[in-house]
Order: C-alpha cells, then sequence, then structure tokens
C-alpha cells in the first residue's frame, strides 16, 4: 500500500498495530476526522512516508515517533487549533512544506529555533499572536521569504506597529484579526520606511488575499499599494479606519493601487469615508459588497473605472 486517504471518515482512534503493516506508504490523509485526538507513536515505522496531512483534526500531543519519518516532504496541520507542541519538529530533516495555519502551537523562541533548522523547508503557512514572536519570525529573512500564509490574530495591545521585511516575496495571504494594530509599515534592509519616503520596490509581490477582523485602531490600509497583485480584500469590523488608501501617500510612491482586484468587501466600517480620495481604474473588479459604512457616501469610480 502506497496511498492511504481516509479523510473525513469519522475516525476516532487509531490503534498502535495499524501502522506496522505499512513500511511502504507514501502518502497519508487523516485529515476532517474532527474526533482524532491522538497519533500512535507507531507512526514512526511507516519509514517511507512523505506526504501526511493532520489538518481539521483535534490532535493535541506531538507524536515522538513523527521525527523519526525522515522522509516526509509534507506535513500538514492546519486547523488543529490545539496542538500542543511542536517541539522536535526540526528532526524532520526533509521536510519541504509545513503548514501551521490556525493550528494554535503555543508560541515560544524555541519554536522559531526549530523552524529555521528546517534547511529544506520551501513552503511555509502559520498563525502567530505573540508580538516578540511576531517580530522575531518577520526579521528572520528565510522564514519570511518562504512563507505563503501568515495570520495574525489576538495580538496584545502594547504591539501597535507592525513592520514587514520586503523579503516576503512568497506571500499570497495575509489575514489580521482581533488585533489592537494601529499601523502597519513595510521594511527595507534595517529601516523602516514611512510611506512618504519614495521607493519603487514591491514588497508583497505575490499577495493576492487580505482580510481584516476586527481591527479596530487602523486608520488606513495605504501599505497595500505594495501589493501590486492583490484580488481580494475583505475588511470587516475595522471601528477606526477613515480610508482604505490615503491618496497623498500613494502619490509619493507613484503607484496606482488595486490594478488587479477581483472583490471588495467592506462590512461594519462606520468610521470610513472614503476607499480612496478620486476615481481609480480598477480593469479586473468584478464585485464589490459594502454593508454598515455609514460614513462612506461614493466608491472611487467613474465611467472609465470598469472596463
Amino acid at each position: 500500500l502506497i496511498t492511504l486517504l481516509l479523510r473525513k471518515n469519522f475516525l476516532g482512534h487509531i490503534s498502535s498495530s495499524f501502522f506496522r503493516l505499512m513500511p511502504m506508504l507514501v502518502v497519508l490523509d487523516l485529515s476532517m476526522n474532527r474526533d482524532l485526538r491522538h497519533l500512535p507513536n507507531e507512526i514512526s515505522e511507516c519509514v517511507s512516508l512523505q506526504y501526511l496531512s493532520l489538518s481539521r483534526t483535534r490532535i493535541r500531543i506531538w507524536p515522538a515517533g513523527l521525527v523519526e519519518l525522515r522522509k516526509l516532504l509534507y506535513l500538514n496541520l492546519e486547523y488543529t487549533r490545539m496542538v500542543e507542541s511542536i517541539c522536535g519538529i526540526s528532526g524532520l530533516t526533509s521536510l519541504k512544506v509545513l503548514r501551521l495555519f490556525v493550528s494554535g502551537f503555543p508560541e515560544d523562541p524555541c519554536v522559531l529555533n526549530e523552524l529555521q533548522l528546517l534547511e529544506n523547508l520551501q513552503t511555509l503557512t502559520i498563525t502567530l499572536g505573540l508580538a516578540s514572536i511576531l517580530e522575531q519570525f518577520l526579521s528572520n529573512q528565510r522564514l519570511a521569504s518562504c512563507t505563503r500564509a501568515l495570520r495574525i490574530e489576538n495580538l496584545n495591545p502594547q504591539s501597535s506597529v507592525i513592520s514587514f521585511v520586503a523579503t516576503m516575496d512568497s506571500l499570497q495571504e495575509l489575514h489580521f484579526a482581533d488585533s489592537d494594530i494601529w499601523e502597519i509599515k513595510v521594511k527595507r534592509n534595517e529601516t523602516v520606511l514611512p510611506l512618504h519616503i519614495p521607493t519603487t520596490t514591491t514588497f508583497f509581490p505575490n499577495l493576492s488575499q487580505v482580510s481584516l477582523e476586527f481591527c479596530t485602531r487602523l486608520r488606513d490600509l495605504t501599505w497595500l499599494i505594495f501589493a501590486p497583485n492583490l484580488t481580494v480584500l475583505r475588511v470587516i469590523s475595522a471601528s477606526d479606519l477613515k480610508e482604505v488608501i490615503n491618496k497623498e501617500k500613494a502619490e509619493q510612491q507613484n503607484l496606482i493601487p488595486f490594478q488587479e482586484l477581483k472583490e471588495l468587501r467592506l462590512e461594519n466600517v462606520q468610521m470610513l469615508k472614503h476607499i480612496h480620495r478620486g476615481p481609480l481604474p480598477f480593469p479586473c473588479l468584478q464585485k464589490i459588497l459594502v454593508n454598515g459604512c455609514s460614513e462612506l457616501r461614493k466608491l472611487p469610480l467613474n465611467f472609465t473605472s470598469v472596463p
């Protein structure tokens, strides 16, 4: 047996003898078994395993035998939410893809150290909420450069500013939730760049989806001008947001935002007065949803904005 797909099969328990019969197993998909809370250490006997998905299970304990899977290339722990630890993950020396988006693992410096030791890592998705860990993560060029999806949630109130580095060129999805952020900056080399300093650098060349939910202190999202390939923007319950793109800041960069935007969703943004003060071209726009934005009187459109 080489491939075993058991996703969404209502599994709650796997016996230790189960894995002893599968030394040739390469692909194992246990995702969406929501009652699955434990893997036996005998998974270490799947010595040929290269692909393992545990996403949307309730796995809590990191099986000690997992670090013996020296051939493992792909590990998916997304939406497990309750993983108590991933210490020892650096033992997966062949790992190329690691998905930790909404996995709930405790954040501590040893986690970042272990991730840095994964020398073959090419794709990472992750959720972070501790300011000190987030700062270290964003300043680590190797981890930042291989991150495809990043969720920042429940960021403590003391962390009012987030600075991104220029090397996040693989980032495709960026999500903020329940965080008291009041400013988002970009960073080049070791110098934080305020938006009024002109630059031709594209900081997020592959960023296509951005969402913000319950981020109450942000005043604008002008940093989005550095994401030229943004296709989806969702802003929900950002009570202090007054404009999406500040026209003066954007003009200083000589960048036109939203050239690839297909979907714009704005809900319960009560203070929002402008998406952009003046019309913009939206050559790819397909959908606009505006709800609960009582101060927004006009969309940045004219008769030439949309083909």
